[in-house]
């Protein structure tokens, strides 16, 4: 057992059991247990018991194992040697980070970062008979023993590239002084890199040698660099580094003939917009965007936008070929495929291609991240000053910013658009918002100052995809787990993705649930979230267009997991502590569903244990628990909507690697980690939010039973919901066959938003005089239901030996009728629908009890028709069909006017619903 082993186990301990004495941070709760200890032998600066270290600096590369860093890995070891020194002489970790984005390297260039250096630990002894300390249990206080050390002196030597990818073919290495964190210990003689067949001294004669390396690997992903070390006392060591290299593809772009190059837009004077924080000034936002034109002219005549969402850092771009894509990404080319055939292995489909055969120009927008100004930084401890950029990250950014600089590309592009078609614009998540508050801007501008060369949006379809309208999701227990990592253990990688994500403007404006709010409710961003609602409501939905939502959740009150259950667990045994290293448990859970109350519900309880020591029973690291209280609304975290998978991912990240990531921060691989994943998803954007319903606030009620447009508790005209609850920008056959539908000029029968719950169920198959029941849902008030039979083409409530025994409106019971295949069906008309809707299901009656044997009509097929007689060349022009019973009607009618060039195809069902209609000019 490991000499650490009992300086742990004494750290905060108790005959009985310890708490903390300062209610501090972990670094002031060790700093007080040792104030009585004499620090003088401690000669190296360092006490690396100070931190709790993620880095496992005390273990790493002590010849246990090989250890393999990166740059998340050294990054977090140089701030916990920084916060473990007693004296600072060494830079922070963020000014690492500054001298790092100074030199302003290429995205080929790795520059290597070397820690080299000792530090001291504790020494208490290994068991009760040896300790090199006396603990006081009423004070809980350490004192030394003479003549004994409690600290014992180490030396670490990490080395890492500074960068976690680098994007180029040819891939250049650097040293620099700078990167450099060494003060005591032996120095490094020569250091070698190792890596794809090659060699590279990096250090000669204790020189750093300046030169840059080069090598071009053949193809993209994770790449190990291996040092080889020689120290001054001849003596050897060889670490590990990894750095993900991403190669520029030879390929050129999708439909690259007729595309444009990446081209910049900034916002136009008068659309500078100024954030809500204290200081902020009028600044104009910039974007960029890539044209796929629908033919080789290059022109644009049919304008289709398509507008990214929340995307901080700018690390999905329009295609994976891209300068910046970050590869284990889709670009925004890759969201907009679909999978046509529920086949993993066969190709997307490329919904952009398919726009494009249809006619329409497409202007793809990405969010950028360009810089606003500088400011000047000085590093006293290396008498160091320069110049810091300042940059704007226009995907993590304000809404409104992003939706003026989206005006200043419309009105850019009716410069120079070919005619006047109106234009579509289509807005996938954050997109949605951004394009909703342009387009109803403008028509505000507009109203008030007639200037239509500005303000006219000139756009005839706005589709809203599953956009936050009213908030988004992520589940309070993931953002109080990532807090209390940050703030109280120190740790840099969450603290930086509160920086990088939780703490961005676009964030604070849709999170409904923040972790700043200090309440138990789910309370927004303060000073954010409700003021930007406000602002968008008050402003209100476009109106002089038509505006359609497409959901990916659904509306029949589907939830995604379970009220108040543990989602997540992740245990993580520390090995610092031998054959008795405990297990730190990480547990997340749904937000509570219930509604009404005042109890608390536990979202997040994380890293306390206890460990058993011969008689000492000792609480090593304080608990952090998160509480809920019930909301009138419910559960945002299981709310039926498009779902994302924040806990999938991190129990991935966390599993089987030498680094797992959990939302940034990186743990080294002698931590044995077991992620329990007890729930896969959670709502990210609620249905109810994504149809900026207007009626009940209850989350999971059942709103798929009307047509929410016709009740008047939806903005949109039309809007299209799956059944079920489907991951966050999913596109499907379903779904873009109705987009296609929506975006067709000439069809004037669109398509109803669809219905659910109001399928019939009942027999399908049955014998003569047989009783069975037939029921749809009941839709509510203000409803009729005219049910009745059809056999051979004829109707009505008692024909061919079918007759209605008893009705109760959306129930019935009937008599089966002769041998043959009938239909029973319901015609529904009510004002929480636009029209009348007929639901109705095929019955086989057998002349037996089995009929033919297997229940089922040998000829179930609505329609038959002949082969298409234009692709035939059939003379005649006709399709052959049956006649359909309602009113002697055709179930497929097709109609030429020669004069004006102009082709009508409809196509009904055996019920006078028309399931296809299509207006073609020729």
């Amino acid at each position: 057992m490991k000499k650490i082993t009992l300086c742990m186990l004494l750290m905060i301990l108790s005959l009985q059991l310890q708490a903390q004495i300062t209610n501090g941070t972990y670094t002031e709760e060790i700093d007080e247990r040792i104030k009585n200890l004499n620090k003088s032998t401690i000669t190296s600066n360092i006490l690396i018991n100070r931190v709790f270290s993620f880095a496992k600096i005390n273990d790493f590369n002590q010849g246990v194992q090989i250890d393999t860093s990166s740059y998340t890995h050294f990054t977090q070891a140089w701030d916990e040697l920084y916060r473990a020194s007693y004296i600072k002489n060494i830079i922070k970790e963020n000014e690492l980070d500054l001298i790092l984005e100074s030199r302003k390297y290429q995205a080929n260039v790795v520059p290597i970062g070397i820690i080299n250096t000792e530090f001291h630990e504790f020494n208490f002894g290994t068991k009760l008979a040896n300790t090199n300390v006396t603990f006081n249990e009423t004070t809980g206080l350490f004192a030394n023993i003479a003549g004994k050390n409690p600290f014992i002196k180490r030396q670490t030597t990490i080395i890492s590239p500074l960068v976690t990818r680098v994007t180029g073919n040819t891939i250049q290495f650097k040293t620099d002084h700078l990167f450099r964190l060494y003060k005591l210990g032996k120095q490094i003689k020569t250091l070698q890199l190792v890596t794809n067949g090659s060699i590279y001294n990096l250090i000669s004669n204790y020189n750093f040698n300046t030169s840059t390396f080069s090598t071009i690997y053949s193809s993209s992903g994770i790449k190990t660099l291996r040092f080889n070390i020689t120290y001054a006392d001849n003596t050897t060591k060889t670490t590990y580094a990894n750095v993900y290299v991403n190669m520029i593809a030879t390929t050129l772009a999708k439909n690259s003939t007729n595309t444009s190059e990446l081209l910049p837009i900034e916002a136009d004077d008068d659309l500078a917009f100024k954030g809500y924080e204290l200081g902020d000034q009028l600044e104009k936002g910039k974007n960029e965007y890539r044209i796929y034109y629908s033919d080789a002219s290059k022109t644009i005549d049919k304008p289709l936008y398509i507008i990214d969402g929340y995307d901080p850092g700018d690390t999905r771009k329009i295609e994976r070929e891209d300068d910046g894509h970050d590869v284990s990404k889709e670009s925004i080319l890759e969201l907009m495929s679909y999978d046509h055939d529920k086949d993993s292995i066969t190709p997307k489909k490329d919904m952009i291609k398919e726009l494009n055969l249809l006619g329409y120009d497409i202007i793809v927008v990405n969010h950028t991240r360009d810089s606003i100004g500088s400011y000047t930084v000085n590093i006293p401890l290396y008498s160091l000053n320069f110049t810091r950029t300042i940059y704007r990250d226009a995907g993590s950014d304000y809404i409104e910013r992003n939706a003026f600089t989206f005006i200043s590309l419309m009105r850019h592009i009716k410069s120079i658009q070919q005619g006047n078609e109106e234009a579509v614009v289509i807005g996938p998540s954050m997109g949605g918002l951004i394009s909703r508050y342009a387009l109803a801007y403008m028509e505000k501008k507009l109203a008030e100052t007639g200037d239509n060369a500005k303000w006219n949006h000139n756009t005839r379809l706005w589709v809203s995809f599953d956009s936050p309208h009213q908030g988004a999701n992520i589940p309070i227990g993931l953002q109080k787990g990532i807090e209390y990592f940050a703030d109280e253990l120190d740790n840099k990688g969450g603290q930086k993705f509160i920086d990088d994500q939780l703490s961005r403007p676009a964030t604070k404006q849709m999170l409904v649930n923040h972790y700043t709010n200090n309440s138990n409710l789910p309370v927004g961003a303060p000073n954010f979230r409700n003021r930007f609602q406000n602002d968008l409501d008050n402003l209100g939905m476009p109106q002089n267009l038509r505006k359609v939502a497409l959901l990916n959740g659904s509306m029949s009150g589907v939830l995604n997991g379970i009220s108040e259950a543990q989602y997540l667990q992740i245990n993580t045994r520390i090995p610092i502590f031998g054959s008795s290293s405990p297990i730190i448990q990480n547990k997340f859970y749904h937000n509570t569903n219930k509604k009404n109350g005042s109890q608390n519900y536990l979202t997040f309880n994380a890293g306390g244990f206890y460990l058993n020591f011969l008689f000492f029973k000792i609480y090593i690291i304080a608990q952090s628990k998160k509480y809920s209280t019930p909301s009138s609304k419910g559960s945002y975290d299981i709310a039926p909507g498009g779902y994302f998978n924040a806990q999938s991912e991190l129990a991935n990240e966390a599993q089987g690697s030498s680094f797992f990531t959990i939302f940034g921060w990186n743990y080294w691989r002698t931590l044995t980690t077991t992620a329990y994943v007890l729930d896969p998803t959670h709502s990210f954007i609620p249905t109810k939010s994504a149809l900026a319903y207007t009626g009940s606030d209850v989350l999971d009620e059942v709103i798929g039973n009307k047509d929410r447009h016709c009740t008047g508790e939806t903005p949109f005209d039309n809007y299209f919901a799956p059944e079920q609850n489907e991951p966050h920008i999913t596109l499907t056959t379903e779904n873009v066959a109705w987009l296609k539908a929506e975006l067709d000029v000439d069809n004037t029968d669109k398509p109803l938003p669809i219905v659910y719950d109001t399928k019939m169920t009942g027999n399908i198959s049955a014998v003569p005089g047989q009783n069975l029941t037939y029921s749809v849902t009941d839709i509510g008030e203000n409803t009729t239901y005219d049910w009745f039979f059809d056999v051979d083409g004829y109707t009505g409530t008692n024909i061919g030996g079918w007759r209605i025994i008893s009705n109760n409106g959306n129930k019935i019971v009937a008599k089966a009728g002769s041998p043959g295949l009938a239909v029973v069906v319901c015609k529904i008309t009510s004002t929480n629908m636009c029209s009348s809707s007929v639901k109705y299901t095929y019955v086989n009656v057998s002349p037996s009890s089995d009929g033919d044997g297997d229940g089922q009509s040998t000829c179930n097929d609505a329609l038959r028709f002949s082969s298409n007689p234009m692709r035939s060349n059939n003379s005649l022009n006709k399709v052959y069909i049956d006649s359909d019973p309602c009113n002697g009607n055709f179930a497929l009618e097709k109609t030429y006017k020669p004069e004006k060039t102009y082709y009508n195809i409809s196509i009904h069902n055996v019920y006078g619903e028309i399931v296809y209609s299509k207006n073609k000019r020729v």
